[in-house]
């Protein structure tokens, strides 16, 4: 899966980032990266969906403005994430694309931006299995050889 990112005025780019499932024995333990942190949040945030739904078949019909806050990258990255869980269970959509932006406030991190979503239909999107939640053991941000990473697992 390729993520793209269109800019006002700016032409459009594959992007270089991807994501990953890693070895877990109960439960769901990924990896994303990027050339930026918002491409490894946005990946992080596609393989999240791709666990409960075949992310490939979702098109995204109307924009969603999303919006977290964390007091570190491992906060935002979990309220990111725990964002789309809320999205799928509360307001029943599912997000295929993201234009987001992290900046830093004066004691946060704030991500801003919005994602083509859906309703969730279950022979479409091919209904997999249940996320209990999102887990702060093993999560990690890191930045290495000039890519951001980030770890995390999905209690299933």
């Amino acid at each position: 899966m390729r993520l793209v990112i269109i800019k006002p005025g700016q032409k459009q780019r594959l992007l270089s980032g991807g994501f990953k499932y890693l070895e877990h024995i109960t439960d769901a333990y990924i990896e994303s990266w990027g050339d930026s942190l918002e491409e490894a949040f946005s990946y992080a945030a596609a393989a999240t969906i791709n666990v409960m739904f075949e992310i490939k078949n979702v098109r995204g019909t109307s924009k969603t403005d999303l919006q977290v806050e964390g007091e570190d990258y491992l906060e935002l990255l979990f309220n990111w994430l725990e964002k789309m869980l809320l999205l799928i269970s509360i307001d029943n959509q599912v997000i295929s694309s993201f234009e987001i932006k992290i900046s830093k406030l004066d004691t946060k991190y704030r991500l801003t931006g919005w994602g083509m979503a859906e309703s969730i239909d279950m022979s479409k999107h091919n209904y997999r299995t249940e996320i209990k939640g999102i887990t702060y053991h093993e999560m990690e941000v890191l930045q290495e050889d000039g890519q951001y990473k980030v770890r995390f697992i999905l209690d299933l």
